[in-house]
């Protein structure tokens, strides 16, 4: 199901037809319904940012549905609300414009993974023009993380070698196929798909 917390025209419209083509049921609500009155929890909830209390939905929903995907929806971009919304908790963000096409692909993600969530690391402007580590980040949730740019690609990696916990970001990478080398003991990794090439590393 996709609960939705708008009376947008053009919002409801477009999630009418992402849940049909998704095989998921669309309910419209003016509040977070109580969890005694859902059979089940929602794969998503999507609020429109524009409304005065999408902060308290935002709690609520994590509160109440860890593994629900939650969902803002902008009338035009606003970059500080954007950033407001993901700090808060928001898993997507996304303009009324393209959550038709934008929401199915993430959704079906969501759904594979449900703490597969993005996380905002820095502004890729500050990265520009640079090839290989970019960026090396000890995240909150996320532990120590190495972004790598590769042949125009950002990939954003655990830093931690698994066989004995070297930083991966202090080997060597090639930004042509994105294998980074241990520095310890010579374990690759595809860091754009996180599998080992070569051992130790299990």
């Amino acid at each position: 199901m996709i609960l939705t917390l708008t009376s947008d025209p053009l919002i409801l419209r477009k999630l009418a037809k992402v849940a049909t083509g998704m095989r998921l049921d669309l309910v419209e609500a003016d509040r977070l319904p109580e969890e005694a009155d859902l059979e089940a929890p929602p794969a998503a909830v999507v609020v429109e940012l524009a409304s005065g209390d999408w902060l308290e939905v935002a709690t609520g929903t994590k509160g109440r549905w860890p593994q629900t995907m939650l969902v803002g929806v902008l009338g035009v971009p606003d970059p500080a609300i954007w950033a407001e919304a993901e700090d808060l908790g928001f898993d997507m963000v996304t303009t009324k414009g393209a959550i038709g096409r934008a929401l199915p692909k993430r959704l079906e993600a969501w759904q594979k993974d449900p703490g597969g969530r993005r996380l905002r690391l820095f502004a890729v402007d500050e990265v520009a023009g640079r090839l290989g580590v970019v960026k090396r980040l000890d995240h909150p949730e996320t532990g120590p993380v190495a972004v790598y740019h590769l042949a125009g690609d950002l990939v954003a990696v655990s830093d931690l070698c698994p066989h004995a916990g070297a930083m991966l970001s202090h080997g060597e990478v090639s930004v042509d196929d994105g294998i980074v080398t241990c520095p310890e003991h010579g374990s690759r990794f595809d860091t754009r798909s996180g599998e080992r090439v070569r051992g130790p590393a299990d």
